[in-house]
């Protein structure tokens, strides 16, 4: 999959933007505040209907604007050719092929897309809701099922969180009540944490091979599923289990009115020679395991999905060393199209690959514009 057509609308401090891409390297620089990370926010926005850096959708709308818009162009691996608009006003509207999508869960795989930028420092040095974010990003990329048991799973905690806090400490008022509830979040919560584990072990090789791409075997990384809940995920009984958990915790639950076990409450702990990151890793070394993570989640969607995914990388290159550096630059090639911000041009002298198959793009006040490469 490529995007061969961007255009951007009043999305932050771009009032209208457009660019050409080509199926290698763009590369986007200029000096921070530019606008370059807008850039890449609208291909997010296109893929996956959000933004990487916020949550908040009319944060992203330029000073004094009421509606924004990205479009873009398409063309799958297979030739087809497809359009995407999405438009932020009053409410997200999300069009594919020019006719409305009712949910944004309908383009989440469409357009396989992996993204880095310091935001994603917290998968490796944060709390365990960014880990969960990460896994869920990527598998629901390629499987629908876990996308929709996702949805529902945080629809019913939705609401049995609701009535812990309507309850107060009436543990046994709400017993009745949640049973229903509990039943089909047991479910739900067996296969969202069968399917992550499963993800875990599918993705281990991906992340090592990634990360010896960049530093060889001097360091060694490790992944494991930390489950809130003790129930053995390979029992014929694991729902029921998991129900019995959710009612050993119910008086505890209710005292401080939310769940407190789940699959919204596990960890996927990292460690890297045997110790844990959060405390150990080195800045650089938090980069390192972060471009691996993800290197690792392109060849991941690559081999389970039927179109490439397109890699942007948002100002990745800072607090690297030489060798990781060149390393790094000689694994991009082979990541399909890739979208690049840095405030250095001359990333792309370093950067292998045919010319026609590349492009660089000055940003500067909001604004895209060509710009010729070096002789």
């Amino acid at each position: 999959m490529i995007l061969t057509h961007l255009r951007i609308q009043n999305i932050r401090n771009h009032w209208q933007s457009e660019l050409e891409c080509p199926p290698g390297i763009i590369l986007l620089w200029g000096e921070n505040g530019a606008g370059k990370t807008t850039v890449l926010e609208a291909v997010s926005l296109l893929c996956t209907t959000r933004s990487f850096v916020t949550t908040a959708d009319r944060t992203l709308l330029r000073r004094g604007e009421e509606s924004m818009r990205a479009d873009g162009v398409f063309h799958s691996d297979s030739g087809v050719r497809h359009t995407v608009g999405v438009q932020v006003a009053m409410r997200k509207k999300i069009e594919l092929d020019n006719a409305p999508l009712e949910a944004a869960a309908d383009l989440i795989g469409r357009f396989p897309v992996v993204t880095l930028s310091p935001q994603h420092r917290a998968i490796t040095a944060g709390g365990p809701a960014e880990r969960r974010s990460f896994m869920d990003f990527v598998v629901s990329q390629v499987s629908r099922q876990y996308l929709l048991d996702l949805i529902e799973y945080r629809r019913i905690l939705r609401h049995r969180n609701a009535l812990l806090s309507d309850h107060g400490h009436r543990v046994h008022a709400l017993r009745a009540q949640l049973e229903a509830w509990d039943t089909t979040l047991s479910e739900c919560a067996v296969r969202i944490t069968r399917r992550r584990r499963a993800f875990v072990v599918e993705y281990d090789p991906y992340f090592r091979r990634a990360m010896s791409d960049v530093v060889e075997d001097r360091e060694l990384p490790a992944f494991r599923y930390v489950q809130s809940a003790v129930v053995d995920m390979d029992a014929g009984d694991a729902a029921e289990q998991f129900r019995a958990a959710l009612g050993h915790a119910l008086e505890r639950d209710a005292h401080r009115g939310v769940t407190s076990v789940g699959p919204h409450r596990d960890d996927l702990e990292i460690t890297l020679n045997g110790m844990d990151v959060r405390a150990h890793a080195s800045q650089g070394q938090h980069k390192t395991l972060l471009i691996a993570l993800k290197a690792g989640e392109w060849f991941f969607l690559n081999d389970h999905l039927d179109e490439r995914p397109m890699f942007l990388l948002d100002d990745v290159f800072s607090e690297l060393d030489d060798t990781r550096l060149r390393r790094i630059l000689a694994v991009i090639p082979r990541l399909g199209q890739t979208f690049i911000t840095t405030a250095n041009h001359a990333i792309l002298d370093a950067l292998p690959g045919l010319p026609d198959e590349r492009a660089l793009y000055r940003v500067s006040d909001g604004g895209v514009h060509a710009h010729a490469e070096a002789a």
